[in-house]
């Protein structure tokens, strides 16, 4: 929870913020679950940093939020909203009365010798939005906007990330990197993998993976054959050891949580690739040229590298320094950014 002002350049000064839990079982697969809990935690974190605002963005995510890349016959700009709507009642299969659709025009773009408009579509379902609107009022808060990580991530992404040339090379930079105006950001969260993929900032292609961070402490807590009450204990493992590229004989439990770790990355890379694969195949994309890693899984040791040699392509974390038009109060924690990136989006 983030409570932010913005001025006239669309610069943001972080007031505060607060960065809680969410309750066991209360949120599944973006469905809210039990309410009183959720908004309970919430209002905790409000308190507790004295975030006083009065108005509310939300961002919500799920298997259930639909995104699509459709191509439509170039036509008068007039006619062009009706071209889309009509392409959209044919494509999508969902009840349009049940959902809350809306579209953005990316550009026109040639198919042999026809020229056509890409335009990037979201459908959520209208009880899900609700319930979330429904949170905020019950927190005394207004209501403002709802909107999805594909949306507030290219926000955030609108800012001048990373002056490269302050950063030395790497060997993949210097060897693989490709040259494309694509480029990923992988939402890493506790549930899920959000994938994201920009092209020149603006959003093409989304994905969610029902892959997260809590994953592994499962894996960590059955590997180890550890007791009940001990699960707490198996995601203080994944946190001190993450990935280690070169064994240490003298200590076996982080070579094992290591491997563990190692084998759940390496299911999520080959998801992410099937992503990628089919952005380019099917969406009329082209590779991706970096990857930036946002949420609080990005924060694993070792994940930055092991994903960088794993696509061949740079890898970033996001930090601070980084991006121009962001600043924190003083005596804030600027190392969390990564879990702000979509509340800071949003407030774009």
């Amino acid at each position: 929870v983030a409570q932010v002002r913005k001025n006239k350049n669309n610069d943001l000064t972080i007031i505060n913020y607060g960065i809680g839990d969410t309750p066991k079982g209360c949120i599944k697969n973006g469905a809210i679950g039990d309410q009183a809990r959720v908004i309970e935690r919430i209002s905790k974190i409000i308190s507790e940093h004295e975030l006083n605002a009065k108005e509310a963005k939300i961002v919500i995510s799920g298997t259930n939020i639909i995104t699509r890349i459709i191509m439509v016959e170039k036509v008068p700009e007039a006619m062009l909203d009706k071209k889309v709507w009509d392409e959209i009642h044919a494509c999508l299969p969902i009840n349009l009365d049940e959902h809350e659709v809306d579209y953005k025009v990316l550009g026109d773009v040639r198919e042999g010798n026809n020229e056509k408009i890409k335009i990037f579509v979201t459908a959520v379902p209208k009880k899900i939005i609700s319930s979330y609107i429904e949170i905020l009022k019950k927190l005394n808060l207004k209501p403002i906007a709802v909107d999805i990580p594909a949306n507030s991530v290219s926000k955030f992404f609108q800012k001048d990330i990373i002056h490269e040339e302050h950063r030395p090379a790497s060997k993949v930079e210097v060897l693989k990197g490709k040259k494309s105006n694509s480029v990923a950001v992988l939402d890493m969260g506790s549930e899920t993998t959000i994938v994201n993929v920009l092209k020149n900032k603006v959003p093409e292609f989304n994905r969610v993976i029902l892959m997260g961070s809590s994953n592994i402490d499962a894996l960590i807590f059955k590997g180890l054959d550890m007791e009940k009450g001990q699960e707490e204990k198996a995601e203080l493992y994944k946190r001190t050891y993450g990935i280690v590229s070169k064994r240490d004989y003298n200590n076996d439990l982080e070579w094992k949580c290591s491997e563990i770790t190692k084998g759940f990355i390496d299911q999520l890379v080959k998801q992410i690739r099937t992503s990628f694969d089919f952005y380019v195949s099917r969406c009329n994309g082209e590779p991706v040229s970096k990857i930036f890693l946002v949420g609080g899984g990005s924060q694993l040791k070792g994940v930055t590298k092991y994903f960088e040699e794993a696509f061949e392509v740079p890898t970033y974390q996001v930090k601070v320094l980084d991006i121009s038009g962001i600043k924190f109060q003083n005596n804030l924690d600027v190392e969390k950014i990564n879990y702000l990136i979509n509340a800071l989006g949003i407030a774009l």
